[in-house]
């Protein structure tokens, strides 16, 4: 069971030399170069994104929102740059296309000259998502755009974060224009209700003006009433005053009569006649005055009618007319009533004379009856004529005290009246005192009213009135406040298609391996022949070239009519595959010649994995470490993978060339190489004869 361990074993032929020793190592280490290294260089290739140049193109600019700028392109640039995500390179239009088709730069990101208004849009009448705008070129790398894809959803979500504070920011400006209207309007609607409040105040005192004024108005009536009656009295009195006054004219008459057949023989009798004539004068003289103040009395009396019948017509009429309006009616009605008082108060001194007036009449008729007595037989006939004369004086006296009482009645009635109508003024300035606080009351009611109205007017102008439509079109904004523009200058058009340059080349290197495993890289019949290095060498890579070309052919041929991949250069892209075929079968051959057959092909198997790890053909190169970065430009395989992309993603290049003079320069120099190494080996020696390491 310990045979392995035996003189006889495999292993004891890596215990002589150094190369074999050196070749156990490395076969102890394959394991880990291809586990440890492809894992090493892809471990965390997201972590290092920070590292893949992107164009970052800022034309924004900017707008205004209620007299202050938003430059929202400016401020997603900040953010980006400080955010260390991608490395962005602020640069201009024309540079970033040019970046992108010639692989500066992976992609490009574009704000637009809208973007800032767009930003704030939802607010008018025009909302649209803001939009950024995406470059890709897939031949520069298909994961990398991949990545890139990835990365350009996490800026929209940075983006739909700003733009969104912009548009909650519109939408809440909007909002709070019309709160403040309408809290302008509350304000109106306060001073609204102290307008009421004052109105109903007003009103309160309307109406105890009107119940003073009705009070006034009652006394006045009642007033009224008492004139009427006392101007009645007063109208008896005097009709019987006229009538005494008559039967007075009627005996002095047959007194004259009589004293004129005395006054030629009594003196006495004579004077008497002058003095009753002077005070029949006197009584004449006040008859008159009293019918002057009794024309008066009668013209105010009409006055107050008239003036009670206006004020009764306009009530009527008007029984919605304020109370205010009456007060000219009721003054005229106060002044009138004064004028009537006054009369009264005028006549009544005079009526109180004809009394004192006829007692002195009677008296000069008892010294004119005394002095007729002495007269003549005529005498008798004067006595029974001044016997009339003292009857009718003595129905004038008691008229006219009746008059009196008349007049004073008048007096006192028209004193109530006035009195009533002083009430009725009173309550009429109270009435007008409460009309003004009641106009003053709707004076703020209305300037409430209309605050009230122009600011819930306002606050409507400052709401929006949104259709249907309108809301649909706002409600996709603010859900979807950014939109991706995404374009491509080469697109690959399925992953597969994205990773078949990184796996042809993994193809044809393989192919190679599998070729030199079955073909001999350096035929001995050729050194043997003595042939030349060059011919040496040919004789083993021209049935490598043929081999290579079926392979190229069928792999053609599947990959375009079985799987389905469409070149955009297909011809151009199998004449290139055919190339990278050349060039890898030379560079094995070379690496068999050069250091043999085992050490060559294990030096092309860790070839292959240096390649796999650091050509760029899945992760861009910048996403791994700085190993692999520093080995990708002396790989042949990145030159392989870049040429595929752009024969078959499309976006020819100066990058298509230099891989094609690159691959042809490995070609022509692994065969100089191996020519140059087969020359020398037409020597045979003891260490060729018998290798230190052999397969």
């Amino acid at each position: 069971m310990f045979a392995f361990l035996s003189s006889g074993t495999e292993l004891r032929r890596f215990g002589k030399g150094t190369l074999p020793k050196i070749a156990l190592v490395v076969l102890l280490f394959i394991p880990l170069i291809y586990g440890a290294l492809y894992l090493w260089a892809f471990w965390a290739p997201t972590d290092e994104l920070k590292n893949l140049p992107v164009a970052l193109v800022n034309e924004d600019v900017g707008a205004s929102r209620d007299g202050e700028p938003i430059t929202a392109g400016d401020d997603l640039v900040d953010e980006l740059t400080s955010r260390n995500d991608l490395d962005w390179q602020v640069t201009d239009a024309a540079d970033a296309t040019t970046g992108v088709t010639d692989g500066d730069y992976y992609f490009a990101v574009t704000i637009p000259a809208d973007f800032s208004a767009s930003a704030v849009s939802v607010g008018s009448d025009d909302p649209k998502p803001a939009t950024v705008e995406v470059d890709y070129n897939d031949s520069n790398s298909f994961l990398a755009s991949t990545l890139g894809k990835q990365a350009m959803i996490q800026l929209r979500d940075t983006v739909a974060e700003q733009v969104g504070q912009q548009t909650a920011d519109a939408m809440l400006i909007g909002l709070n224009d019309a709160g403040d209207g309408i809290r302008s309007a509350a304000e109106g609607a306060t001073t609204l209700a102290d307008g009421i409040a004052t109105a109903n105040d007003g009103a309160g005192r309307l109406v105890v003006g009107l119940g003073d004024l009705a009070s006034g108005a009652g006394t006045l009536d009642a007033g009224a009433v008492q004139l009427a009656d006392g101007t009645g009295t007063l109208a008896d009195g005097l009709q019987q005053l006229a009538s005494g006054a008559g039967t007075l004219s009627a005996g002095a008459t047959q007194v004259s009569n009589g004293a004129a057949e005395l006054s030629g023989k009594v003196n006495d009798a004579a004077n008497g006649s002058a003095v009753l004539a002077q005070k029949a004068h006197g009584l004449a003289d006040g008859a008159a005055g009293i019918a002057a103040k009794t024309g008066d009395l009668a013209a105010g009396t009409e006055q107050l009618s008239g003036s009670l019948e206006a004020l009764a017509a306009q009530m009527q009429a008007n029984p919605d007319l304020p109370a205010s309006s009456l007060l000219p009616a009721v003054q005229a009605i106060s002044a009138g009533a004064g004028e009537l008082n006054s009369g009264a108060q005028a006549a009544l001194p005079t009526v109180q004379g004809y009394a004192g007036l006829s007692s002195q009449y009677a008296g000069a008729v008892d010294q004119l009856s005394a002095g007729l007595t002495a007269g003549a037989p005529k005498a008798a006939e004067l006595a029974a004529g001044a016997a009339q004369v003292s009857d009718g004086a003595s129905t004038l006296s008691t008229k006219s005290g009746e008059a009196a009482s008349g007049a004073q009645t008048i007096a006192n009635g028209a004193a109530r009246l006035s009195s009533g109508t002083d009430d009725l003024v009173s309550g009429t300035g109270e009435l007008a005192v409460g009309g003004t606080a009641l106009a003053s009351g709707a004076a703020q009611l209305s300037d409430g009213s209309r605050t009230l109205a122009d600011k819930l007017g306002e606050g409507a102008a400052e709401a929006p009135q949104l259709s249907s439509t309108d809301i649909e079109v706002k409600a996709d904004v603010m859900a979807a406040p950014v939109q991706l523009d995404e374009s491509w200058q080469n697109e690959s058009k399925s992953f597969g298609e994205g990773f078949a340059p990184f796996f042809i080349a993994l193809a044809t290197f393989v192919g190679g391996l599998i070729t030199w495993l079955i073909l001999r890289a350096l035929p001995t019949r050729a050194l043997a022949a003595s042939a030349t290095g060059l011919r040496a060498v040919m004789t083993g890579f021209l049935p490598a070239m043929a081999i290579g070309l079926g392979q190229v052919v069928i792999m053609v041929l599947v990959l375009v009519y079985g799987i389905g991949l469409e070149p955009v250069y297909w011809l151009g892209t199998s004449a290139f595959i055919y190339l990278v075929t050349l060039a890898f079968l030379a560079l094995q051959q070379m690496f068999i010649i050069v250091l043999g057959t085992a050490a060559g092909r294990v030096v092309s198997l860790v070839l292959l994995m240096l390649q796999l790890s650091s050509s760029g053909g899945t992760y861009p190169v910048e996403t791994t470490p700085a190993f692999f970065q520093w080995l990708h430009p002396y790989m042949p395989a990145s030159y392989v993978v870049s040429g595929l992309r752009e024969l078959i993603t499309g976006g020819v290049d100066s990058r298509l060339w230099l891989s094609v003079l690159v691959l042809a320069g490995i070609l022509v120099g692994s065969l100089a190489i191996s020519a140059w190494s087969a020359g020398r080996q037409r020597m045979w020696s003891v260490s060729r004869l018998h290798p230190e390491l052999a397969i």
